[in-house]
């Protein structure tokens, strides 16, 4: 075998034309010291063994360059200097020890990858100055992470901050856009972030990128978008702030890492605005969970989901058809839902929020800490009807304070068509409709907030019966029979 060992200060290798360097089959080419391999305008063929000791290899000059052969090189230090937009073109992975110093220069991917090692990174990259990739291709590096503050690994623009320790982190920076169910498109930028610890985290996300990169988006709009399936789907994770003179997106509270990307924030024409979501425990066996829209479009349900701190990842709990008639509403809506969950460590939750044409979003994931003792029900319960044309409710009141279980029925009056739904209840509850002198005209199997429609009615007065809540008392005006009774606002109790 061929050995070749390189131990004088500097080496150049200038050829003006359009030469290359080859090493061999066979061949190890061992850098020694501090020397330097300066390529002017020469391609690089790697077919032996290049070990780039503690050199480094510059390539220089006006004319593009490649770095081929059927060996992957290891470069301790590669410093760009080219000129006149001159590339350096991959057509084989290489790996780096220590740093890649940008001067001048662009390295062109072409679908292949560069490996740091866990302490190298890159150097002095701006947006004349970088890498690329518009085939494909990606810088990797690997790092142990503990309790990370504005981690940068690799220097590649992923800052990472957790209170806990996420392990071995491997991550990737690509530079083709991204598309999906719910992505339309996205910068030429992404980062796959892959920890070993991925649950339960609490973590924030900056984003660097170059404008070079926006393809066509509007920096001011960009969020951050995160896929759990390799880039099928995709969910607007939002932005807690961002910066378009330092180029950054961030986001707090991000509950797990994925394949990242940015994007606009594009408004739909079909979801909720405005949500917000909460959760408490209660009482030991269970988690009381609340969220509001401003307004929603299109909207079919909400799915509840949720991920105790042992399991890997989110399961469904409860479908929530949306209170929004037709799917559609310009008012704030409230919505409840009771998980049976007696877990003692934490439970995150979140709501997949569901279009009629079956597009979704999430919501941010909230924590629930476990249970706890001395928590105790019971009590008096006084109940008031409350009125309007507006959802008439049925709350039940515990110590002057609103608890969970209620009716909502709207419109009440009514034109013989109205809704009703039951918030609070934990299984399949039987609903039964009557008139005022105690004929039974329907029963109904509704579950928790689901949206039952009633049609057709005669007018006069109807009650409403569910066990163990309050009746509700519906007046329909102008029914089938075309009556008419005068409007009535009701605030008296019921009691059958």
């Amino acid at each position: 075998m061929k050995k070749i060992i390189l131990s004088i200060i500097t080496l150049c290798l200038i050829n003006f034309g359009f030469g290359q360097l080859k090493v061999e089959t066979g061949a190890n080419w061992l850098i020694t010291g501090n020397a330097s391999i300066v390529l002017q305008d020469m391609d690089l063929v790697n077919d032996g063994l290049i070990n780039g000791g503690m050199g480094s290899f510059r390539f220089i000059g006006f004319q593009n360059s490649t770095i081929s052969g059927n060996s992957t090189s290891l470069f301790y230090i590669m410093e760009m200097a080219k000129t006149n937009s001159a590339k350096v073109t991959l057509n084989r992975n290489i790996n780096i020890s220590y740093s890649v110093n940008f001067v001048s220069g662009q390295i062109e991917l072409n679908g292949n990858n560069i490996f740091l090692a866990s302490a190298a990174f890159l150097s002095g990259e701006s947006e004349l100055n970088r890498v690329t990739g518009v085939n494909g291709g990606y810088v990797q590096i690997i790092q142990i992470l503990y309790t990370p503050n504005m981690a940068n690994p690799g220097n590649l623009g992923a800052f990472i901050t957790n209170a806990t320790d996420l392990g071995p982190v491997t991550i990737r920076r690509g530079y083709t856009a991204k598309n999906g169910t719910g992505l339309p498109t996205s910068i030429n930028r992404y980062y796959e972030i892959i920890p070993t610890n991925n649950t339960g985290l609490n973590a924030t996300l900056r984003l660097k990128y170059f404008d070079a990169e926006l393809n066509g988006q509007t920096e001011a709009g960009l969020v951050i978008y995160q896929s759990n399936d390799g880039g099928a789907n995709w969910s607007n994770l939002s932005r807690t702030s961002n910066s378009t003179s330092a180029n950054y997106v961030e986001k707090t509270t991000i509950s797990s890492f994925g394949l990242q990307t940015l994007a606009n924030d594009v408004q739909t024409t079909s979801g909720v605005t405005g949500p917000v979501f909460t959760g408490q425990r209660k009482k030991a066996t269970e988690v009381t969970l609340k969220w509001t829209s401003q307004t929603e479009t299109n909207m079919s349900r909400y799915q509840v989901q949720r991920k105790l701190d042992t399991e890997l990842d989110f399961s469904d709990r409860a479908s929530v058809n949306t209170l929004a008639p037709g799917g559609n509403s310009l008012s704030p809506l409230n919505y409840q839902n009771i998980d049976a969950n007696a877990h003692t460590g934490n439970s995150y939750y979140r709501l997949k929020i569901i279009t009629i044409d079956n597009t979704f979003t999430y919501s941010d994931v909230i924590t629930v800490a476990g249970k706890t003792k001395g928590v105790k029900g019971g009590g008096n319960h006084n109940f008031t009807l409350l009125d309007e044309e507006e959802p008439s409710t049925a709350r039940v009141m515990n110590n002057s304070s609103v608890a969970s279980k209620k009716i909502t029925v709207g419109p009440n009056p009514n034109n013989g068509n109205f809704w009703f739904s039951i918030n609070g209840i934990e299984k399949e509850t039987i609903a039964t409709l009557y008139t005022i002198d105690g004929k039974q005209i329907n029963q109904f199997r509704v579950v928790n907030l689901q949206q039952q429609h009633v049609n057709n009615l005669r007018s006069g007065i109807y009650l409403l019966k569910v066990a163990g809540l309050e009746t509700q008392k519906i007046i329909v005006n102008g029914g089938r029979n075309g009556g008419q009774q005068s409007k009535q606002i009701i605030t008296d109790n019921i009691k059958l």
